[in-house]
């Protein structure tokens, strides 16, 4: 009864935000999901969100809230985010008011993220089992989205897509009688221009994502490992292609050997598992069975990220955090922040940079490198190759010219407060120093201010109807062209886009 008595007393003077979480397909409650009241910024005040998580029921609730503006938000995986107030499943909602007078209930029903689903076929249109199938999202480069595998039936399932439109392609793999079976994107294509795209859609499953691989040989790569033997520490040999990566154990002197491999480029790594263990790489292209695939391993390259001024010699003075991963032909290591001095194992690391207000990371080289590729990388990372040799320098050029941009979002004359605000990068090096495209919450006034901003040029669009920005959105909003010159403090007031 006291307890009771006390939560009276508490909602009695505070604004009480509560509700109920469902799964909007079948309208059953999503017991544990994490509920936030986010609020929208305001000058001189700490955005911290507040945070529950739902009963078994699904329900939950906030006490004591203070004052303000908020967006109230349900996360959880496999399901996209669920604002109170959306009017589109991938948007936000609008935000809410709280006042010591508030009561406010919500329903938040969230949706599946998207599915793609199909049949791996073979040369008479019966499934075949056991193929890994891999859904990219259907610009370059390839990057895997997600993986499935066929079963008795021929049929895969690969789940957790944001919305968007993908290609899928099967792995390599080994009949049982011995053919192979190439990798191949669906229906029935060898290149990326023979593939089908297929859109997954949130709370559905897109069907017919059918795949007939084309038979082929495939070959077996075998190679040594070269090091030193003693001690006796372990070796792990990975192989990576477009379409996935396969690791075996060796050791020092030890032969490796991988079977079943389609034609095509290949990463093999190599590295002692101890911690900064020795390691080594070499790429290669496959078309025949080779015994050629010695791998040398030595010490980890020490690397020092050297800051230098745009247009000055030396070196600058400029604190900077890098941050960034390993990045092989199929899939990505674990962000993490790298020391500015320090190890790091051979091969292609993505790597972006923080840098003090006014500034932005215009290049990060490695000079010394004395490889030239010519795939194509993310425009969203600095791609530095680290060498297999005991030292490498990064260089790291960073202007003092960075521009602001700031505005008001606003909807017939008003101001709109917590609009979100996307800023979208029109030339990929800007894209780079910014790590992709820039998003912002209005604040209470609807003002925004973006910082840090390379010069160039920019599309921008205010929406509570998007949560997040690709190419083809910005273009379905019809986002405002802006340019910026370096240092330049320009302001765009944007009127809010509202889907139709």
């Amino acid at each position: 009864m006291r307890f009771a008595a006390a939560i009276l007393c508490i909602t009695a003077h505070a604004g009480v935000v509560r509700g109920v979480v469902y799964e909007r397909a079948s309208g059953l409650p999503l017991a544990r999901t994490i509920v936030q009241l986010q609020p929208v910024p305001k000058a001189g005040v700490e955005n911290k969100p507040l945070t529950t998580r739902a009963a078994a029921s699904g329900a939950f609730a906030f006490l004591s809230v203070p004052d303000g503006l908020y967006f109230l938000v349900a996360t959880r995986d496999p399901y996209f985010p669920a604002y109170f107030g959306q009017r589109r499943p991938d948007g936000y909602g609008s935000p809410v008011t709280v006042s010591k007078d508030s009561d406010l209930f919500a329903e938040l029903r969230m949706y599946r993220k998207g599915a793609l689903t199909g049949r791996v076929l073979d040369e008479n249109g019966i499934g075949m089992q056991g193929f890994a199938v891999i859904a990219y999202r259907a610009s370059l480069p390839l990057r895997a989205a997600g993986r499935g595998e066929s079963d008795d039936r021929g049929v895969y399932r690969i789940y957790g897509l944001d919305p968007g439109k993908y290609w899928v392609r099967s792995g390599e793999h080994t009949l049982d009688d011995g053919e192979g079976r190439l990798p191949t994107f669906g229906r029935e294509g060898l290149q990326i221009s023979e593939s089908v795209t297929h859109a997954a859609v949130l709370d559905e499953d897109t069907p017919d994502a059918d795949v007939r691989p084309f038979a082929g040989r495939l070959f077996r790569l075998r190679g040594r490992v070269l090091c030193e033997p003693i001690p006796p520490i372990p070796v792990v040999v990975t192989i990576s292609s477009e379409t996935g990566r396969k690791s075996t154990q060796s050791g020092c002197g030890a032969i490796y050997s991988f079977e079943g491999l389609a034609p095509g480029s290949y990463e093999v790594f190599a590295q002692k598992q101890v911690k900064d263990g020795d390691a080594g790489l070499t790429e290669l292209q496959l078309d025949h069975d080779t015994p050629n695939g010695d791998v040398t391993i030595g010490p980890i390259s020490r690397v020092d990220f050297m800051v230098r001024r745009a247009g000055a010699s030396g070196i600058a003075n400029i604190p900077v955090k890098i941050f960034g991963h390993r990045q092989d032909f199929s899939e990505s290591g674990e962000d993490r922040e790298i020391p500015l001095h320090g190890y790091l194992p051979p091969g292609h690391w993505e790597l972006r940079a923080e840098t003090p207000p006014g500034t932005y990371v215009a290049s990060m080289t490695n000079y010394a490198s004395i490889r030239h590729k010519d795939d194509l990388h993310s425009a969203d990372w600095f791609d530095v190759f680290i060498e297999g040799r005991s030292f490498s320098q990064v260089a790291v050029t960073v202007s003092d010219q960075a521009a602001t941009m700031q505005g008001t979002a606003n909807s017939d004359g008003k101001p709109v407060a917590g609009a979100p605000v996307y800023l979208w990068p029109v030339e990929e090096n800007a894209r780079r120093s910014l790590h992709g495209y820039r998003s912002t919450i209005a604040d209470v006034d609807g003002h925004f201010k973006f910082e840090g901003l390379p010069p160039g040029d920019y599309r921008m669009v205010a929406t509570f109807d998007l949560s997040w920005i690709d190419e083809e959105k910005i273009e379905e909003t019809h986002a405002i062209s802006v340019h910026v010159d370096a240092g330049g403090q320009p302001a765009a007031d944007l009127a809010l886009w509202i889907a139709p």
